[in-house]
């Protein structure tokens, strides 16, 4: 058991050794893959332009609160037992936002700002600790603080209004703690960037918990659907699907030089966000694809093809920001973007899946052989 509290906390990228995510950390990303399950459930009922925004909307606070822990911890040692407890509690946090995801916007949304709220002050306080060590740049520390805090005071005066004013505080208060790392990122945040190794496994790991949602999108349409010969083959397009997705992430992983674009890391994380959402977004309707197998739904057919071209868009700008090693993949992704435009014009799902699964097959071709 580590002791209670104990110095020492702050990481400098100059140190020896890789950072790894700890056990504690991968226990972290479980919980938060719970409200990616009942996110991609939410979605399934609510497979509409309306219902993906709102969804959206939920997401983004809930990544929220794990990309800001985690961006602590890649600068900031977590492995005291005060630690540990206020990991827990964020965590507890995201148990939370996940139990009332499926009705928040129904039922005033009070709760699930408690659920987000925990996890803010929780971050707060794990960066109020920090300023008591000595090796501690507290000017980090201080404009966390005075950043974060602002934004969480929105989110605590929303908590006295109903909807739609909430909401309203809502935004203003993502608004503020999305800008603030960007406010201080070349003045402030560039005197002590992200482990270079550390941030792209963690942001890594938490993608590969979502294409395991699409995996789990295969399982259950494919049990509602009975094994049907149709549903079968969109499920085996949908895996290869999946495969073919982590196999161009893993190859961006290896071969980006981080450590002249990570930084701060406000683009390589931001970039995330619209990243994610496509994943689930695609998991989505290939469950809706295969239980409705049969059958020709237009709006549906269009939110994946909308969902392969924000993974592609976003993929394609987080390669972008990365100096060399990708400047020769522009024009694949482009012609890929432009190919998924023409399967607006398909139908049935089969037609579509398996579009897919050529486009992103001649996609890993090029990003491997050139890669080399």
């Amino acid at each position: 058991m580590p002791r209670f509290i104990r110095s020492g906390l702050y990481k400098s990228t100059t140190e020896e050794g890789e950072r790894h995510a700890t056990w504690l950390e991968i226990f972290f990303d479980l919980i938060f893959a719970v409200i990616v399950i009942q996110l991609s459930d939410k979605m399934l009922n609510q497979l509409t332009i309306v219902g993906i925004l709102q969804c959206a909307a939920l997401f983004i606070p809930a990544m929220w609160a794990w990309a800001s822990y985690t961006v602590f911890a890649a600068r900031f040692d977590n492995n005291d037992s005060l630690d540990w407890l206020i990991t827990f509690v964020i965590m507890f946090a995201g148990v939370i936002m996940a139990i009332q995801i499926p009705s928040t916007l129904e039922n005033k949304g009070t709760w699930f700002s408690v659920g987000f709220l925990i996890s803010q002050i929780a971050l707060l306080l794990l960066y109020a600790k920090t300023l008591y060590d000595k090796s501690t740049p507290k000017k980090i520390s201080l404009f966390y603080l005075i950043g974060f805090g602002s934004g969480g005071l929105f989110w605590i005066i929303s908590l006295f209004f109903e909807p739609p004013i909430k909401f309203y505080f809502w935004i203003i208060g993502m608004g503020i703690y999305l800008i603030t790392p960007w406010l201080g990122r070349k003045r402030i945040l560039s005197k002590a960037p992200l482990h270079t190794t550390y941030i792209p496994e963690r942001f890594g790991s938490f993608t590969i918990i979502i294409l395991g949602q699409i995996i789990a999108s295969v399982v259950f349409g494919l049990e509602l659907a009975y094994w049907s010969l149709t549903a079968f083959f969109i499920g085996v397009m949908a895996f290869i699907l999946a495969v073919l997705i982590w196999g161009l992430y893993y190859r961006f992983v290896q071969l980006a030089n981080y450590k002249c674009s990570l930084g701060s890391g406000q683009p390589y994380i931001y970039l995330h966000i619209p990243l994610i959402i496509g994943m689930i977004l695609i998991g989505v309707c290939i469950q809706d694809f295969i239980m409705k197998s049969a059958l020709v739904y237009q709006d549906v057919h269009i939110i994946f093809c909308f969902a392969i071209i924000l993974y592609l868009t976003s993929f394609y700008f987080l390669q972008y920001i990365t100096p060399d090693n990708f400047k020769f993949l522009h024009l694949s992704y482009i012609s890929s973007i432009i190919a998924v435009l023409f399967l607006f014009f398909f139908y049935p799902p089969i037609a579509i899946i398996s579009g897919t699964v050529v486009i992103f097959m001649m996609l890993f071709s090029i990003q491997y052989y050139l890669g080399r």
